[in-house]
């Protein structure tokens, strides 16, 4: 009878130290929700993806795919910046709304930047994808001429412009345009 409750003691034990671990790892798991709620924008931190809304966007020289020479002189107000990328999954839950949004100005793709990031093989589908509403710049990276005149630090990045190179709305989601819309 003696080992019989030694094992039952060795049982309740090991079960109390399941429930001890157990609990540290929820507790660990919900400081890594809340980190990562915080760094993907959904507590706040809007404009952290670019240089803030009021900004001035720096000097850069690109040429679109359609071999036109685009400078900051050239961004007008109301014009349109997104900067995407193909290894992006949230740049693909964004681009629906781009693309309606784009789609509605009334420049048409005249007033629409898009900045796709990576390699040429990979950017393909979303080149095609997007050359009917944007103009389409690539680059390599977040080095790039564009992307480091907009602060640009990861993506999706979208920025409306305001007067004079000034951005009049930047954020890491869609949304950020058509709140702007309504201001």
């Amino acid at each position: 009878m003696p080992v019989v409750w030694a094992a039952l003691a060795i049982l309740c034990v090991i079960c109390l130290l399941n429930l001890v671990l157990t609990v540290a790892v929820i507790r660990r798991l919900r400081e890594h929700t809340e980190l990562i709620n915080r760094r993907s924008g959904q507590s706040s931190g809007q404009d952290e993806i670019t240089l803030p809304a009021g900004a001035r966007v720096g000097d850069f020289r690109v040429v679109t795919g359609d071999d036109r020479v685009v400078t900051r002189a050239d961004l007008r107000q109301g014009m349109l910046v997104a900067f995407f990328s193909p290894r992006c999954p949230a740049c693909e839950e964004h681009k629906p709304a781009f693309i309606r949004y784009a789609s509605g100005l009334p420049g048409g793709r005249d007033d629409v930047i898009a900045v796709l990031l990576g390699s040429p093989e990979e950017l393909g589908a979303l080149r095609e994808e997007l050359s009917g509403v944007a103009q389409i710049v690539t680059e390599a990276d977040v080095d790039g001429e564009m992307s480091t005149a907009f602060g640009l630090r990861g993506y999706p990045g979208f920025c409306l412009m305001g007067q004079d190179g000034v951005l009049a709305a930047a954020g890491f989601r869609a949304d950020v345009l058509s709140e702007s819309a309504v201001l």
